[in-house]
């Protein structure tokens, strides 16, 4: 039924056969042409319809600074120090003076966290001071001692606990308490270590 034809660069292609009766034939010319580079093979880089998280301006700006993120599976204790965003998935029980925290809805964080941004679907339990803004998501829960620039509750979202709004007097004065006695525990634990 076919025959091959040799094109130009060598290669083969299928042709119908001549019929019996004697008519004509038909050539198949079009065909199938590789990609040229990798790059031209590249997923799609465009902006999404339908973006992945909760505020779409968010997923605009270029992440900057270093990132950690806690799985699922993941149980983290410690100081984290050094990280501008932090992705909970897991659980972590930890200190931190950072820019950005994540808490999913699996995520659980105890502890101390002295941040710009706070975005809590998940459970936070200690003391937490979001300087810029506090956003409590509809799944989210949060309680201990909690400090806010802005804060932001959606309907289900709980809060439980000593709230204060950053910027009053009471507050900074609460603040810079906090970073004295982090400082003074500190030292103490480094001269411990030491003797």
């Amino acid at each position: 039924m076919f025959n091959k034809k040799k094109t130009e660069d060598g290669s083969s292609i299928p042709e119908a056969a001549s019929p019996k009766n004697g008519t004509e034939t038909t050539t198949a010319t079009n065909r199938v042409k590789p990609l040229t580079s990798p790059a031209a093979a590249a997923p799609y880089q465009g902006k999404s319809a339908f973006p992945l998280g909760a505020d779409s301006a968010q997923q605009d700006k270029p992440e900057k600074g270093s990132r950690l993120h806690v799985g699922k599976d993941i149980h983290l204790k410690g100081e984290i120090t050094a990280c501008d965003r932090l992705i909970v998935e897991g659980k972590v029980e930890a200190s931190m003076n950072s820019s950005e925290i994540e808490i999913s809805e699996s995520g659980i964080f105890i502890g101390e966290v002295i941040i710009d941004t706070a975005d809590i679907s998940g459970k936070f339990e200690g003391s937490l001071t979001a300087s810029t803004k506090l956003i409590v998501r509809k799944s989210g829960c949060v309680s201990g001692d909690i400090q806010y620039g802005e804060i932001e509750i959606e309907p289900g979202g709980e809060v439980s606990g000593q709230l204060s709004k950053t910027g009053t007097k009471q507050s900074e004065l609460a603040l810079a308490d906090k970073v004295i006695k982090n400082k003074v525990t500190d030292s103490a634990a480094r001269a411990s270590v030491h003797h």
